[in-house]
């Protein structure tokens, strides 16, 4: 089997881009740049969101972009879609990317199952649903 980036029919379980905690993430993937969110009190990195700085507990966040490159931290093969939508794309990858920075997010791999390995090099990649919601992925570098 061949991978290539899925042009399956849209997931019916979108992210509420609108959503003001989580916009600005939202809206750097429309541009296909990686963010974080930054804590402006003491500089804590980290993905998802939070409205309190999980390390010194600052109400003051902002988003910062991070490096679009990583590792695999760890993962799992999908071989079961949970959403009807995606049942001609199992099986599918998804997995802990620990960024150059040091933020981990939990995304969907643009790798064969076959293929992914822990500690293999990853850059950012980017899935345009709609023409408002773009899902963040990453794939071999």
């Amino acid at each position: 089997m061949t991978y290539a980036p899925s042009s399956a029919p849209t997931p019916r379980n979108l992210p509420d881009v609108t959503d003001p905690l989580t916009a600005g993430f939202w809206e750097a993937s429309r541009e296909h740049r990686l963010v974080a969110q930054k804590c402006d009190a003491c500089g804590d990195l980290r993905f998802p969101a939070s409205e309190i700085c999980p390390a010194c507990w600052s109400d003051s966040q902002s988003w910062v972009p991070v490096a679009p490159t990583g590792e695999l931290y760890s993962y799992v093969v999908y071989h079961r879609a949970l959403d009807p939508s995606m049942k001609d794309e199992i099986p599918y990858v998804v997995g802990r990317v620990l960024t150059d920075d040091g933020v981990i997010f939990i995304v969907r791999l643009d790798v064969e199952p076959e293929a992914a390995r822990v500690g293999m090099r990853l850059t950012a990649s980017w899935n345009d649903v709609t023409d408002t919601v773009t899902l963040l992925r990453f794939a071999a570098a």
